[in-house]
Parts: C-alpha cells; structure tokens; sequence
C-alpha cells in the first residue's frame, strides 16, 4: 500500500488573494475528512495577520502546521547564510532564524511541535538537516537526499528526508480523469508519495520569488504581482483537486497519512549489540554503504559502535549522529597493527562531534574507514591485521542528491559561492540509514 501526503507550501507575503488558495484547499480538505501539512513560512503568518485573514488561519488549525523556513527567499536565503567554514557559528545563525519561525507559528497557529521542516526551493544543505534535528523536527521532506526509486524514508543527518513527487499547480488545471488514473497508477509503485502544492499558485500563475527576489531583494513598495489565474480555470482547479482526494480515498492501494504519522513510526531508538557485528561486518564486506539487517545502522553507527566495544562494551545506543568536516584522510599503502594499540586508539574518538579526519593507532595514521575495517576484524577475534587502502566514501551516484551543487542555481544570489554546503553535504553520507530489513541496493 502506498501512503499519500498531501504537502503545501504556504509561502507567498506578496498577493493577498493568493491566501484564498489557501483557504479553499484547507477547506476541501477539512471537508473531505482529511489532514494536510500545511508548510508555512514564518514571513507568511505574519501577512495573514496583517491582512486580517482569521478565515485563513482558522482553516489552517484544522490542518497540521509544519515548518518551511522563516524568511524563505528573504536574502539572505538559509544557503546564502550558512556557506561558512565554521560549523558552529552558521548552525546558531540558522537556529536564532528559525526559532524566530517557530515562535511565529506557534502564537499564530497554536500549534506546540511541528512534525516537518520543508526547504524552500533547493534551501536543503546538511547545515539545514542538521539544524531541524536539533530543533526536533524529525522529517525533512522535499529536499536533495531522498530514495528516488522506492521513496522509502531515508535518515540524512538525524532527520528523515523524503521526495516531492507530483505538482497539483502542474496537474490539476488540465487533467482529466484519465490522467489521474494514470498518475496513481505510478504513484501506486512507491511506498510514500507527497502530492505538493504551493496555494497562491491557484490563483497565480507565476511563483511570487521568481518575480520579486531572483538574486535580489525588491523592495516592498516595488513588488511586481503574477498574472492571476481566470475564475474558470481556478475552479477547474479544484473540481480536479476535489475529484483526486475522492479517487485516491476510494482506491485501496493508498492510504492518506501526515507527515506527524510517519515521523512517530520511524522514531525508533536503535541498540547495536557486538553480537550483531558479524552480519554487519558481511554486508561492509559486500559494499560501504548503510547496513538494513539487523536493524537500520548507517556508517557513523556501526564506526562508534566498533569503539564502544573495543572499550569493552556489549552494544551501542544510535543517538545523533554525525560525519565529516573535511575529507578524511585514507591510507594508500598496507598497514599492520594490533588488537592493543586499537583499543588504545579510541581515546582518539570523540562523542558528539563530527567524526576525525584520522585517528593515531600507536604512530601509524589511520583514516577512519581504515580504522573501521581494522576494527571490524580485531572484534572477530584477531590479535593482528594488516588493513589494506580502499575507499572510505560510499559511491556518491548511488545517493544522487549528495553530488547537487547549489552555486548559480535557484535564485540564490551570484555571492553563493558554495564554499562548503556541496561538498560538506557529501562529507555526510556516514549518516545515511535506510529503514530496517529493505533493499540495501536501490539505486
């Protein structure tokens, strides 16, 4: 059965009409029986406010209240912001923005958690899925990193990150129920699919950024408006919204859920016991990438699980993890060492950090997929190895969003030089987890 989610971001401060949309959505919803996620910009709350439109947010209440940046395409832009070199100081500039966002919506809507951060267009660096992790929001839905053949939910840096799939903008003002059919029918192969939408699209037929903030920031009293939609074509519209939530209701192989749903059946805390490290340890012989057997353990679990037990621990509790910085360092030639000088080695191995670049086994320098082949064998008895050089980077084509590149694309700014987000992103691959028992080869 594939789960359905209907997700829109609810963005636009510039067309007052375009909070209609909003309106009429969340009421055929409400109508309909069913919850949509309502990803809304901090920015936008406040124009509901100031527009007066109650109607609009008392709709929304009935509805789940997720997460879709503060400013949006304000630039600064969240990538624009956060292109440091220090980690730190980008994630508490990110975090004061976004608890201001939160703050917004939970005064305007009530609301106490928010189960989803959705970034406004290719906004979706690993500073951002570290960030909402740290906020506890548990899913990160319609960014880079994604499963894009299953649509299984994918854990990159603490949050779980899911596809956008179809566009209701794109759809619904000329389908006819042939093509729905047909739409289903492909959507019906996926485990989880996200209907998106963005409401003042309804109503307008260009995105109000691509007008007012594509690489620059127009000034209020300058902002351009999008040519409006006709009435005719706004209720074909929804007639063809309110035709596919009925097919989709009326068909068994789907099943409407939230973005709150998912992030709680996933919320599962993992053990990683040393008897487990056997099966582990043939699946990192098969390829380097996230282990589904067991349980669900990504590279960063299974390499602080193997210093655990060489401390002489019989398992590991997966919390937050985390990957690289900088590109870690990886041996070119053979080197021996021994059971002893790797249980001294893990003194070198911090909790709560990115993990080393290198770690010290006695005065031999080990990278830390090295480290972790030799940790592997030493666990299953041997007194010695002699660790071969070999890759320490999962294959990046396999998880094609941790090769994008976010410089001179979008409507960023031409100042993005994207010093660190692109390559960062893939310094994070250790973080990777597929859920437990599935296909660890899905690309």
């Amino acid at each position: 059965m594939t789960e359905i989610i209907f997700s829109f971001d609810t963005e636009d401060p510039v067309h007052e009409e375009g909070a209609n949309g909003i309106l009429r959505s969340a009421e055929l919803l409400t109508n309909a029986g069913v919850v949509g996620c309502y990803n809304t910009v901090g920015v936008l709350a406040k124009a509901l406010k100031e527009w007066g439109r109650e109607d609009v947010i008392d709709a929304m209440k009935k509805h789940e209240i997720d997460v879709h940046t503060n400013r949006h395409t304000f630039h600064p832009d969240v990538n624009e912001y956060t292109d440091l070199s220090d980690f730190h100081g980008a994630l508490s500039l990110f975090l004061a923005d976004e608890s201001e966002c939160l703050d917004t919506l939970r005064e305007t809507f009530g609301v106490t958690d928010f189960p989803a951060a959705v970034p406004p267009g290719n906004n979706a660096s690993y500073l951002g899925h570290y960030g909402y992790a740290k906020m506890g929001i548990p899913v990160y839905s319609g960014g880079v990193v994604y499963d894009s053949v299953k649509g299984r939910p994918l854990s990159f840096c603490n949050v779980y990150s899911l596809q956008y799939n179809i566009s209701l903008e794109k759809t619904l003002f000329t389908a006819d129920e042939a093509r729905l059919r047909e739409i289903l029918d492909e959507l019906s192969e996926r485990e989880i699919a996200i209907l998106y939408h963005h409401p003042n699209r309804s109503y307008f037929k260009q995105y109000w950024d691509a007008i007012n903030f594509n690489g620059k920031n127009t000034p209020k009293e300058e902002w351009t408006l999008s040519p409006r939609h006709t009435d005719e074509e706004i209720d074909t519209f929804f007639a063809n919204f309110k035709k596919l939530v009925t097919m989709i209701q009326n068909d068994p192989r789907f099943h409407l859920t939230t973005y709150r749903e998912l992030g709680e059946r996933y919320a599962t805390e993992r053990t990683l016991k040393k008897s487990d490290l056997s099966a582990i340890k043939a699946q990192l012989d098969e390829e380097l990438f996230p282990v589904t057997t067991p349980d669900s353990f990504c590279l960063s679990d299974i390499f602080l699980a193997c210093r655990d037990f060489l401390r002489g621990k019989t398992q590991h509790e997966c919390g937050f993890v985390y990957g690289f910085l900088e590109e870690p360092y990886a041996i070119t030639e053979p080197v021996t060492v021994t059971a002893d000088e790797m249980r001294e080695s893990t003194k070198w191995i911090p909790t709560g950090h990115f993990l080393p670049d290198f770690i010290y086994v006695d005065d031999k320098k080990l990278g830390p997929a090295d480290w972790l082949r030799a940790a592997l064998e030493i666990l299953s008895g041997k007194e010695s190895v002699t660790v071969e050089p070999a890759h320490w980077q999962i294959e990046i084509e396999k998880i094609p969003g941790l090769g994008y590149t976010y410089r001179g694309t979008w409507i960023h700014c031409k100042s993005l030089e994207d010093r660190q987000l692109s390559k960062r992103q893939q310094l994070q691959s250790w973080t990777l987890r597929l859920p437990k028992d599935t296909d660890r080869y899905i690309y």
